[in-house]
């Protein structure tokens, strides 16, 4: 017999790729910000705790029929690459629902993560967000982290108490989409915050004993905004940063600027409201956040296809040098080969500037780009730049 269904929210953040996914509340209670698009269409409603914590059951069931499984074949739960014939059986003999493919993620990486769904799971009421914290944990013993979305502005309104009491039910880390820390520039996108609530949530939630992740967008300035986007964001980094615990530092994760046809922000594009930086203005906006955070102390992650450059993470200060210097080595390129890895890196077949020079990877770009050869620099940043929506 079948175990019960249950619900899954659309989007998770690459590194919740194997996360267990409880949604709490559905779709975004903003979901104005010009960029973005995902949720336009739909209306935001917060659930049941009931309903929430029956998916949890659920999600236990189906985690037992999945174990079970792998048990008959005596195997190890903790696999790494494709999910084991055990796992993959129960899933096409229909034992359990097709959501349970995210289930038995989870089970095959240690069943060690939750992620929180949808886009402000804060917003839902302390006392029963507490409630489904408590529970997941209880049913899944397992689990070391508990991570969700939070707004900014919605963060702000909480009384510490609240985080505390969150922090203390389970809460391990909270993802903020920071985007930017100039008020122009979060105007402009219809953020719904301002920077000083981003310090304060920030602040908030890191002084209650919980991890922050910040998200940054290079290029949401456009290019009139670009050096207040860089200066506003680099001070909310140094004001919130400072909260953080010694032994666990703000982490920043990039997600380069892309312009998604059918957003209000294609529409901006088109009026000739925003002009969107190509990938070589992008590195040079880059290189000037990493001049204004001598100093600061947080972790870079660059996790996400939207990057340029992959390799572009690490530990602050201690790896500046090193991620300023490779910045550095690609602005230093002529134009026409800044270009050229532009082009070949969004197509995915560079990963660094060096790759450039293999014949092999340059014999990949000519085949996979019709007309690369009689293009210029700009008519290949430009097609670089329209695929980066590709990868939303």
């Amino acid at each position: 017999m079948i175990t019960p269904s249950f619900e899954q929210g659309p989007i998770r953040p690459p590194s919740e790729a194997s996360s267990l996914l409880v949604r709490v509340i559905r779709n975004c209670t903003w979901n104005r910000c010009r960029f973005c698009p995902v949720y336009k269409g739909c209306r935001s409603s917060l659930r049941l705790v009931d309903e929430v914590l029956a998916d949890v059951e659920a999600m236990r069931a189906a985690a037992d029929v999945l174990e079970r499984a792998e048990a008959r074949e005596g195997r190890d739960m903790v696999t790494t690459g494709a999910l084991s014939d055990a796992l993959s059986g129960a899933l096409h003999a229909g034992l359990v629902p097709p959501e349970a493919f995210q289930v038995a993620l989870f089970l095959r990486e240690g069943g060690r993560a939750v992620f929180l769904q949808d886009a402000d799971p804060c917003a839902v009421a302390p006392e029963k967000l507490a409630a489904v914290l408590e529970r997941t944990r209880d049913l899944f013993s397992s689990v070391t982290t508990v991570t969700a979305y939070g707004r900014a502005a919605t963060l702000a309104r909480r009384h510490p108490s609240d985080l505390t009491r969150l922090a203390a039910a389970g809460l391990s880390r909270v993802h903020i989409g920071m985007e930017s820390g100039a008020d122009a520039v979060l105007a402009r996108v219809d953020k719904g915050c301002t920077a000083a609530q981003l310090i304060q949530a920030g602040r908030q939630v890191l002084e209650a004993g919980i991890e922050l992740c910040f998200y940054v967008m290079p290029g949401l300035g456009g290019r009139d905004l670009a050096d207040e986007h860089v200066r506003g964001t680099a001070a909310v980094l140094r004001e919130v940063a400072t909260a953080a615990a010694p032994g666990r530092p703000l982490v920043v994760r990039l997600r380069t600027t892309a312009v998604v046809p059918g957003t209000p922000l294609a529409a901006d594009e088109a009026a000739g409201r925003f002009a969107l930086p190509d990938d070589i203005e992008v590195v040079a906006e880059l290189r000037a956040l990493f001049e204004q955070l001598e100093g600061v102390r947080l972790e870079l992650r660059s996790d996400h296809l939207l990057n340029l450059l992959p390799g572009l993470e690490g530990s602050l200060p201690a790896d500046r040098a090193r991620l300023v210097a490779m910045l550095d080595e690609l602005l230093a390129l002529p134009a026409a080969e800044q270009a050229e890895f532009a082009l070949g890196a969004r197509v995915g077949v560079f990963r660094e500037p060096q790759d450039r020079l293999d014949s092999q990877r340059q014999a990949a770009l000519r085949r996979r780009v019709a007309g690369a050869d009689d293009a210029d620099a700009s008519e290949k940043l430009e097609a670089a730049k329209r695929i980066r929506a590709r990868f939303l």
